[in-house]
């Protein structure tokens, strides 16, 4: 029952839709039962579209039954006979073999549609033997099977293709969503950068700025990829061209004879080792032009820049000064609050103008320092480009700080070297003596406060006994506070001096660069209009090289699609030889035989034994088939005649064995050795032979 309510829920569902009910189904006849089968295998196979009312039974089980069993269904039986009961009872629409057949399709439907496109073309033909004889069929089947194993391997790839192509739905939807999220937090970077750099001034020029700087890399990027192109084609070119020239150079070495192809080998190597010795000796220049440029570079990289030193640590001990002085004023202000006393007001007050002059002047040593950095940079710009100037001309010497120096300048620079020099190893030895005189001096005061360190005592002692304890300590550090105050003056004083000299000697330098510069500027400018130039006509020519390699590439694919037209052309014509050729010799086949059998037809020779040609034996075997045909319309028509008394004793038959088995049982039950009806031989509850029964017909 469960098997009939899902033949029939599937028959109401696509493609079928045939809206039926479980008592519907149930009470439809055989013929409506192999019609309804029938649509079934029509919607896998057109081919089998048709009424089974207007077929004969044993047509209709015949044609379902090939379906079936090109579909390869289990429920054929193997065995001959259980198959022949089969198809008598399929073709009589039993509904104990409907059913399953029905079940069975419905419920593997997918598959059988796919093995009912497959079975079209892959069914097998096997000719009776007898007609192999021919060729032209030979070769007709084996061609046949040759193209079953073609479809079979196009099928596979087909199959293997859409299998790693095809994505599932869901897989899709996944990868949306996951690009959707992406999206997302893409714009929430963005939204939270924004944020960020709303209040930054600098930011859109510093945006504009990465965008451009983004937009000429792709454009970098696509130019090297053109590049990169270009070259491959030029290179192409020349392999055509170097080909070209040995194809040309060998046709004429075959045409006069003159030269061998060892001798052409030899003036190939030759040319190819003098092409490497010009390419190693180029690339040896500049390779060695660069390094030199690189060494120079460094060297100007590791000079100090002397000056700029020597202020920084000017500032530095300004710095540690004012430290100092900030840290002694405030001692003497607590001494002084602790007296009660205000008598440093007017120290103050010069100390706070030394500080506003001190404030005044270092401002002004900054700015004329970032003028001096600002111009420092153009004059080591243009010193850079005047020295490459100068060695791309190939002569002057380099000084410490970068820049050209003549033969004057140079004995001068280094007669300032030599007493530097002499001036260090004095300074050095005076050094010397200074810290031997250091060290007695340190020890001998050790020894002084050693021995003044009773008297320190006493005195206060006696400070405190006069109510004026710390009055020494205050003293003493407002001396000192005092003297250093005056010093730091003194001192403020001739580092402004020094300030001021600093930026005149600077001023000068920069007056006197700028008039060396000039003339070097000048031949700069003239060098750049040249450059400029020179740029302007590889530009033309580059432009004029584009053109032409467009035109040639153009050319060139013109001249290759006639080459493939005209390929394609011979490939065809050649196909067409070939298939004629192959027409040409069937047909002379053809007429060999029709020769053959017309001189077996007036008697010179014999097809066989029995036969003298080919007519004789197709007759023969048509008047066998004739004659086997009648005799089965014979059998078939007594079969037909004798149907109605045949299954009325039939019947009788069976009517008896179950009588005779009834009482057997019932003699069984009381009596195991009996016989009944004049049956004989032994009957056990297992074993019974009914061979041997004696039946007694009652009138």
């Amino acid at each position: 029952m469960d098997e009939i309510q899902r033949i029939v829920a599937r028959l109401n569902q696509p493609p079928f839709s045939k809206n039926l009910r479980l008592v519907d189904f149930d009470e439809k006849s055989p013929a409506e039962l192999l019609q309804l089968l029938n649509d079934i295998f029509t919607s896998m196979d057109s081919t089998m579209k048709g009424d089974v009312r207007d077929e004969e039974d044993v047509v209709r089980a015949s044609r379902m039954g090939n379906f079936l069993q090109m579909l390869k269904c289990p429920l054929l039986p193997q065995d001959e006979d259980r198959r022949t009961r089969f198809t008598e009872e399929f073709g009589m629409g039993s509904k104990n073999v409907v059913y399953p057949v029905f079940h069975w399709a419905l419920t593997n439907y997918e598959k059988l549609c796919k093995r009912a496109y497959l079975g079209k073309y892959l069914v097998r033909i096997e000719p009776p033997q007898e007609f192999m004889q021919d060729d032209t069929l030979g070769d007709l089947v084996e061609r046949y099977k040759e193209l079953q194993v073609e479809f079979k391997g196009t099928h596979q790839t087909f199959d293997s293709n859409k299998a790693t192509m095809s994505r599932p739905g869901a897989e899709l939807r996944a990868e949306i969503q996951q690009l959707e999220d992406e999206r997302r937090q893409l714009q929430d970077r963005i939204e939270k950068l924004k944020s960020n750099t709303r209040n930054e001034i600098a930011f859109p020029a510093m945006l504009a700025a990465t965008s451009s700087m983004r937009q000429e890399q792709d454009e970098e990027v696509r130019l090297q990829e053109k590049m990169r192109e270009q070259r491959h084609l030029l290179d192409i070119a020349e392999q055509r061209f170097q080909e070209t020239q040995r194809r040309l150079s060998a046709l004429k070495g075959s045409a006069t004879g003159g030269h061998s192809a060892e001798a052409i080998l030899k003036e190939l190597q030759k040319d190819v080792q003098e092409t490497a010795k010009v390419i190693r000796g180029d690339m040896a220049g500049e390779r060695n032009k660069l390094q030199d440029t690189i060494a120079r570079l460094e060297r100007q990289r590791l000079e100090p820049n002397r000056t700029i030193e020597d202020v920084e640590r000017m500032r530095a001990q300004v710095r540690q000064l004012e430290r100092q002085k900030d840290e002694m004023r405030e001692t003497v202000e607590k001494a002084m609050s602790s007296r009660g006393d205000n008598k440093l007001g007017m120290f103050r007050q010069h100390a706070n103008m030394a500080a506003a002059k001190l404030m005044q002047k270092e401002e002004e040593v900054e700015s004329r320092l970032k003028d001096l950095t600002a111009v420092r940079g153009e004059v080591d710009e243009l010193e850079a480009k005047v020295n490459d100037i100068a060695a791309a001309a190939g002569g002057g010497m380099v000084g410490p700080n970068g820049r050209q120096m003549t033969r004057e300048e140079f004995k001068e620079y280094g007669a300032q070297l030599r007493e530097k020099s002499h001036k260090y190893k004095l300074q050095k030895t005076a050094l010397a003596g200074l810290r031997a005189e250091s060290v007695v001096l340190h020890r001998t005061e050790q020894i002084l406060k050693g021995r003044d360190r009773n008297l320190e005592e006493f005195l206060t002692q006696q400070e405190a006994n006069a109510g004026v304890s710390g009055y020494r300590d205050a003293q003493s550090k407002l001396e000192m506070a005092s003297e250093q105050t005056a010093e730091m003056d003194d001192m403020k004083g001739q580092t402004l001096d020094e300030i001021s000299e600093i930026v005149k000697k600077i001023n000068g330098q920069l007056e006197e660069k700028k008039t060396k510069l000039k003339p070097l500027i000048k031949e700069l400018k003239e060098v750049r209009k040249e450059y400029q130039e020179c740029e302007q006509d590889y530009l033309d020519k580059k432009q004029r090289y584009d053109s032409v390699a467009v035109g040639l590439a153009t050319e060139r694919s013109m001249l290759e699609g006639e080459c493939d037209e005209l390929q394609d052309e011979c490939l065809q014509e050649e196909s067409r030889y070939h298939y004629l050729n192959c027409l040409s010799q069937i047909a002379s086949i053809g007429l060999e035989k029709v020769q053959q059998e017309e001189k077996w037809t007036a008697g010179h020779g014999r097809l066989l034994p029995e036969f003298a040609n080919h007519q004789e034996l197709y007759q023969n075997k048509i008047n066998q088939q004739e004659s086997l045909s009648k005799q089965l319309r014979k059998q078939q028509k007594k079969i037909k005649e004798n149907e109605g008394g045949n299954m009325y004793q039939r019947s009788l038959y069976a009517d008896l064995h179950r009588l005779l088995s009834a009482k057997v049982k019932s003699r069984l039950g009381g009596n195991n050795n009996g016989n009944i009806l004049g049956i004989s031989g032994q009957l056990t509850a297992d074993t019974m032979d009914f061979g041997t029964a004696q039946v007694v017909r009652i009138d």
